[in-house]
């Protein structure tokens, strides 16, 4: 996670104890950074990946956060989860590439990403609703929703309906291309959220602020500009290559 990223939480939540959701927490390298960045924060991370599961339990060793090896989605139960590997090409890192892995099928990821492997046999994992976990916590309020789910931000909306009315922001990642499949657009994640307002789009994240929940007499942010998450350096990279690639077949074309 970025520092500036971190630098603008910090002035929207106006708090050193926030109560964090952090849902798809894979290894924990942003478990870490919510755990610098706020003294007392309380910090609930869910993920499913036994893989990831094991590195973050061996990582994040702190009794501000809990950890919770299950999947969010719509309903109490269990589900197959689908579970990436191969290693990135894109950054030349030879470990195993766990960040992909869904409670979805995997679909146009598989050609944006080839690199990006998807293991042939599932694994079952246990599924809650976060209405139905939150129910049992001791907890009145979240300050923030912090949502990795691959896909699955459906499941995530539709069992979530009373934890967000007492979420203040909430953060997901979104893509528009169906990476996987049954995955919902960004205009569709906005038309089940409409008590949300969109306050920040940077590349394919989006942050939604709850407009029922007042702001404090210090906090009157309504919009936010994150250049360098609007265009980081991945997407940046990507675009200048395509159209590299571009260019070459069009000059031996012409040859």
């Amino acid at each position: 996670m970025r520092k500036q990223t971190l630098q603008t939480l910090r002035k929207l939540l106006q708090k050193n104890n926030p109560v964090i959701l952090e849902i798809g927490a894979c290894t924990g390298e942003d478990s870490l950074a919510f755990l610098r960045e706020f003294s007392d924060i309380q910090l609930h991370c869910f993920e499913p990946d036994p893989r990831s599961g094991k590195i973050h339990q061996n990582t994040v060793k702190d009794a501000r956060c809990q950890l919770h090896q299950i999947a969010i989605s719509d309903v109490d139960g269990e589900a197959e989860f689908y579970l990436s590997t191969g290693s990135n090409e894109e950054t030349g890192d030879p470990s195993e590439w766990l960040e992909s892995s869904s409670l979805k099928t995997p679909k146009n990821h598989l050609k944006i990403y080839p690199w990006c492997k998807f293991k042939e046999n599932t694994v079952k994992v246990p599924t809650r609703s976060l209405d139905s976990w939150f129910a049992e916590q001791d907890i009145d309020r979240i300050d923030l929703i912090w949502a990795d789910v691959q896909g699955a931000e459906e499941n995530l909306i539709k069992g979530a309906v009373k934890t967000l009315s007492h979420t203040k922001y909430f953060y997901t990642e979104f893509e528009d291309g169906e990476f996987y499949e049954g995955q919902i657009t960004l205009q569709q994640i906005k038309a089940l959220v409409p008590k949300f307002k969109v306050i920040g789009l940077f590349y394919n994240n989006v942050l939604f602020k709850n407009t029922e929940i007042p702001d404090s007499a210090v906090n009157t942010i309504d919009q936010i500009v994150w250049p360098w998450d609007l265009f980081p350096p991945r997407a940046v990279l990507q675009f200048l290559t395509k159209k590299l690639k571009s260019k070459v077949k069009s000059l031996i074309g012409k040859a």
